[in-house]
């Protein structure tokens, strides 16, 4: 595991960043015959740029889906902020995710997909159109609203999971990785955006 620390800083959409805890942290499948998660501690300061890093079924994404709700801790406490979040549900808990998938949803155009979040926090539909095209210029897909996940690259299609979990100023932002199918040159400059 490596760690770049960085101040809580201003992006494009607001404050970047919550303080997260792991607290001996374990996660067991199959009656705990199955280890996912093994006694993780971790602090992460507010702001703080985090990459975890080990080999296939370490449980990389485990952690993530714990710390986004989507997965219950087998013993111990995750905090956002000093807060245990164990009984907050995802969609209270602010988190952004990129899953490694993408999960876009095909039935919705792009800028469907993107406002997505800011429609369920019932955003007007002025500040939603604003929101995906200001997102949509970070990315670098300008004009893509319209458009369907189908008719999009790989490429382009992770952009646009990146740009869902951005348009609502999440105060932790996860992402499986994010970034694999993007060129060089977009890929570099995500990454200073997101840092």
């Amino acid at each position: 595991m490596t760690a770049a620390p960085a101040e809580a800083r201003s992006s494009a959409f607001g404050t970047v960043g919550a303080a997260v805890r792991f607290d001996r942290v374990e996660k067991r499948y199959g009656g705990g015959a199955v280890v996912a998660v093994d006694g993780v501690s971790l602090d992460i300061a507010a702001g703080e740029f985090l990459t975890l890093l080990g080999p296939s079924g370490s449980g990389k994404t485990t952690s993530l889906m714990m710390l986004a709700g989507f997965e219950t801790p087998s013993a111990g406490e995750i905090y956002v902020d000093g807060e245990a979040i164990a009984a907050v549900p995802p969609y209270k808990r602010n988190i952004g995710m990129v899953f490694q998938s993408y999960a876009l949803f095909p039935h919705m155009t792009v800028g469907e997909n993107i406002g997505f979040p800011l429609k369920l926090r019932k955003l007007d539909k002025a500040a939603v159109a604003r929101s995906t095209t200001d997102v949509l210029d970070l990315v670098g897909l300008p004009g893509y609203e319209g458009r369907y996940p189908r008719q999009l690259s790989g490429g382009q299609q992770q952009r646009v999971a990146l740009a869902r979990a951005l348009v609502f100023d999440p105060r932790v932002l996860l992402m499986d990785e994010p970034l694999g199918a993007l060129d060089k040159q977009l890929r570099e400059r995500l990454q200073l955006e997101i840092k």
